[in-house]
């Protein structure tokens, strides 16, 4: 067996970092995408974030990206293009078939939405993006999920004065 230079990265770790970039940093996912069993993806895909080389290939690929002009808004506004996409923008049903729009007059964050689009055998198949995974991912980065987060609806008041 011939031993990797320390700048090369294992093809599966490799595999494992792109995956876990992609992913917003699901390790379990992307320890399955890379290859990894599922016994090992459960109990012990955290671990291969602990590696130096993943961790050195991990920060390469965030500044490549940050050169790339990726921001946490440009990324907010992506999330929301799939999280806030209305399907009747791309198809309807018009007398019991579904109608497909040409993608061409179809609104741009509706098309950010489309995740694939293929000839089936019972037609064309167009797969959307995970719209609740997005708006997941957008609520976690704005907090709306923290236990501690206190915050009331605009004009709402709660008042704990019941005597005991």
């Amino acid at each position: 067996m011939v031993a990797l230079a320390k700048s090369e990265l294992r093809t599966r770790y490799k595999a494992f970092a792109d995956a876990y970039l992609s992913n917003g940093g699901n390790a379990y996912r992307a320890a399955l995408a890379a290859g990894y069993s599922e016994s090992f993806a459960k109990g012990r895909s955290y671990e291969l974030l602990d590696r130096e080389e993943i961790q050195g290939y991990l920060t390469r690929r965030r500044q490549q990206m940050a050169k790339r002009a990726v921001s946490p808004e440009r990324v907010l506004l992506e999330l929301a293009a799939i999280g806030f996409a209305d399907i009747t923008d791309l198809a309807k049903v018009e007398a019991g078939r579904v109608v497909i729009s040409n993608t061409d007059d179809v609104p741009g964050d509706t098309r950010k939405a489309i995740a694939s689009i293929k000839e089936g055998k019972h037609g064309l198949e167009i797969k959307m993006a995970d719209k609740v995974r997005a708006l997941e991912l957008m609520g976690r980065n704005l907090g709306l999920f923290d236990r501690d987060s206190q915050e009331t609806p605009e004009g709402v008041t709660i008042i704990d004065d019941i005597p005991e």
